[in-house]
């Protein structure tokens, strides 16, 4: 798959922490919640984690990998983790050893986390502590839901920590529940469980949250899912008591399937991220533990998947070698050559390339992902070729689909983390070239732009809801992405004699968007023509997008842009650098991204002008 695949060996020597024990001071930075999405220092974030297991339990209670991972934590890993390009870590800690009233507290445990969390936030890194009570944190059983325990560890978590709002709580590790509406009850308010082994009396997620409130105002508190985490289908309405008008409530899922797609993902938790922060906090895809076999094409198309949601992902564990680490020197575990049963075969180099290309994107002092763009490889060419920085400051990661690229084609460019990508104009043509396997090498992504074109079969042009299911469906049959990129042209076959400045009407009247983004995983808004007009622009893209959104609500929205002077011939006037940076103020908050159009000189000449406008916006 097209994406940087950066070695990132870190050898450092593991150092003892030295930091005394205290209450976390104030943040230097805050995490909050708008809306679906997560913000540091008001700016959105999407996170890079690593797990760290280490802490698991108490000392004294640690078995098996863990004894080890204890042993070697401290603040070379943590370093380690930042030369990685983590923003964030994960801190697994043990119920029972936190509870006062548990079986395994200890002061010196609670010491323990208290300073892990605290020098974490020294290097910059934001934390999540997840509470734990599966056997590893120290105990052989435990309830499938927070019980009684739980309510009592998060009561101490939480006035630890509530002055730093760097520091989210994750309420419960991977609960024990199926995913029914009678699971979401319990989920919701507690009650009596029988399970294997014996009965418990869960504590609701809502009572927790109502108990973390009453201490911690403010910080993000991420809910899990259900079906051992995996799963946030039919979750039931939380209320955050201390925020109610814009609830600090994320959700966690752990461990999407390598063996399903895109539609079953947007069932899981994909639509869901319309909605509420959605945040992948435990996964891995290694070749020993529960081993997919077509991993080595599966991962990179999840992580492709998260980044076009803009969902954080947090790697299982940077101090586990053989998950996404290979040894205790960090070194990225690789795909290659992956088989199942195969001891060392990992996604820590696709996931650490991600994070690298990530964090590039960002301004190199706060995490704030770029627009996802939609460009043809020729453009790429000629951005890179006259603006080498700012093209990989823009196009070099996981959120750009180049169109006639492979993957050797990305790396010769140096943009390797882009995601080579297919456009067709021609439903059939596409569905013969994935299904006999003749897209270019590493592709993951297809493009259907149908329009009133000879390049498009009129039947096409006449039923275009019927050819973007079937272009949809064949896609995820080969575990690709889909965008579906209608043109605005299909209006003349849909609704003969319409006038040139009833288009764009006409193509929100014959509900187009709605029809065409339905089995969509993005929707290119085609805007193009009303460009050099800020405010019809906005308000076109606005409409299409409600469309494209209420037909599919985890669909991830573009707008074309035009950068060419030769442009779509209902252009009303060339466009400019100026013109082009107005359509995007005038619609970062409705889409994600933008498609590139347009003749090449000017395109290069304007394009570059309106990209260093970004940049300057940026910093």
């Amino acid at each position: 798959m097209g994406r940087i695949r950066i070695l990132v060996v870190i050898a450092l020597a593991a150092a003892a922490m030295a930091v005394p024990v205290a209450r976390a001071d104030a943040a230097t930075s805050v995490i909050t919640i708008t809306q679906n999405h997560l913000l540091r220092n008001g700016l959105p974030w999407v996170p890079r984690g690593v797990q760290i297991v280490g802490l698991v339990a108490p000392d004294g209670a640690l078995s098996g990998k863990y004894v080890a991972a204890h042993q070697q934590f401290g603040f070379a890993e943590l370093q380690a983790a930042v030369a990685a390009h983590a923003d964030l870590v994960r801190f697994q800690v043990s119920e029972f050893g936190i509870d006062p009233q548990g079986p395994l507290y200890s002061q010196a445990y609670v010491d323990e986390v208290a300073n892990a969390v605290q020098t974490a936030r020294g290097l910059g890194l934001a934390v999540i502590v997840s509470l734990q009570a599966q056997p590893p944190a120290g105990e052989p059983s435990r309830c499938p839901l927070p019980d009684a325990g739980a309510e009592r560890a998060w009561q101490s978590l939480s006035a630890m920590f509530a002055g730093d709002g760097d520091v989210m709580f994750e309420l419960y590790n991977e609960p024990g529940v199926a995913a029914t509406p009678a699971g979401w009850i319990q989920w919701r308010v507690g009650g009596e469980i029988i399970y294997p082994g014996g009965s418990c009396q869960a504590v609701g997620m809502q009572t927790l949250i109502n108990e973390i409130r009453t201490q911690a105002r403010s910080n993000v508190i991420i809910v899990p899912g259900l079906k051992g985490q995996q799963s946030l289908g039919g979750r039931l309405r939380l209320v955050d008591p201390a925020n109610r008008g814009d609830p600090q409530l994320a959700y966690g899922v752990h461990y999407p399937s390598l063996s399903r797609d895109a539609p079953f993902w947007d069932k899981t938790f994909g639509t869901a991220s319309a909605s509420v922060p959605v945040i992948v906090t435990e996964w891995d895809g290694n070749s020993t533990t529960n081993c997919v076999p077509n991993t080595p094409q599966a991962a990179p198309l999840l992580l492709d998947y998260l980044a076009t949601k803009q969902i954080g992902v947090v790697g299982f564990a940077f101090d586990l070698p053989g998950t996404i680490v290979a040894d205790s020197s960090y070194t990225p575990t690789s795909l290659s050559g992956f088989a199942c049963g195969v001891p060392g075969g990992g996604p820590g180099q696709v996931l650490f390339g991600d994070f690298a290309a990530e964090a590039q994107a960002g301004d190199g002092t706060q995490p704030d992902p770029t627009p996802a763009w939609i460009l043809s490889a020729g453009q790429l060419s000629r951005f890179q070729l006259a603006a080498q920085a700012t093209s990989a400051h823009f196009f070099n990661t996981p959120r750009t689909f180049v169109t006639g690229a492979s993957s050797a084609t990305l790396g010769q460019l140096g943009m390797s983390s882009a995601v080579p990508t297919t456009s067709f104009a021609d439903e059939s043509k596409l569905a013969a070239a994935v299904t006999a396997g003749r897209l270019a090498p590493g592709t993951a992504a297809v493009v259907y732009a149908a329009g009133a074109t000879p390049a498009t079969p009129f039947a096409q042009q006449r039923d275009p809801a019927h050819y973007y299911a079937l272009a949809a469906q064949v896609a995820h049959e080969h575990d690709l992405l889909f965008i579906a990129a209608p043109q605005l042209s299909l209006v003349s076959a849909l609704a003969p004699g319409t006038t040139a400045d009833g288009v764009d009407r006409a193509f929100l009247r014959l509900g187009v968007a709605r029809s065409s983004a339905h089995d969509a995983d993005a929707f290119e808004v085609p805007a193009q023509p009303t460009q050099d007009d800020a405010s019809a622009f906005a308000s076109f893209v606005s409409a299409a997008s409600r469309q494209a959104s209420r037909s599919h609500a985890a669909i991830e929205l573009l707008a074309g842009l035009n950068a060419g002077s030769s442009g779509p011939a209902a252009l009303r006037t060339a466009p400019t650098p100026n013109s082009m940076f107005n359509a995007f103020l005038g619609t970062r908050l409705t889409v994600t991204g933008y498609g590139f159009s347009g003749s090449a000189t000017a395109a290069t000449t304007q394009g570059l002008a309106f990209l260093r406008r970004l940049q300057r916006l940026d910093s």
